[in-house]
């Protein structure tokens, strides 16, 4: 999916002025994100690698997948996996991901497209690339759940491309490819 675009950056909407009154936060540390391999050798390169969770909660992770250029025949995935008490938001940006889960949700990912799981109390789910060939990249942010609500059922969301809201390109309204 293209970046979007303006003419002029001096005609973005402005972020509003902070009340003042408002703490600021001082940077605690900057991390590297270290790369390394997932399910059958999937590349990942995890942001909060090492960050205490007391300073990340919410969040939990947020990997970036890939960008992996794959030769015919290599794809590689995760297979079936547990999660627990926590939910995964993916976003692909180029490449095919298939999820199947083990309350029977299955959902095709292509480029735009967006999967909310929630794990809950616990599901068991594969992601596998649905490509012979070609990059494959995305990023999943994974979200720790509130403790009330760590037991609920699992729950599965595609969010298809074309039905996410996009700013207009250069070429105003120009369609998605």
């Amino acid at each position: 999916m293209p970046a979007i675009t303006v003419d002029d950056i001096t005609t973005l909407a402005r972020v509003p002025t902070l009340d003042a009154s408002l703490a600021h936060r001082p940077v605690k540390a900057v991390t590297v994100a270290p790369g390394g391999f997932e399910g059958e050798g999937f590349p990942v390169r995890r942001a909060f690698a090492g960050v205490d969770l007391a300073d990340l909660d919410p969040f939990v992770h947020m990997d970036q997948m890939g960008e992996v250029e794959y030769a015919p025949g290599e794809p590689k995935g995760t297979p079936w996996h547990p999660h627990r008490g926590f939910e995964t938001v993916t976003y692909m940006l180029d490449g095919r991901m298939q999820h199947r889960d083990s309350g029977g949700n299955t959902g095709d990912l292509g480029p735009g497209d967006v999967q909310w799981m929630t794990a809950a109390r616990g599901l068991v789910h594969s992601e596998m690339p649905q490509q012979t060939a070609g990059r494959m990249r995305g990023f999943q942010l994974w979200l720790n759940l509130p403790a009330a609500d760590k037991m609920r059922p699992p729950a599965y969301r595609d969010i298809p491309a074309r039905s996410i809201p996009e700013g207009l390109s250069r070429t105003r309204g120009a369609p998605r490819p």
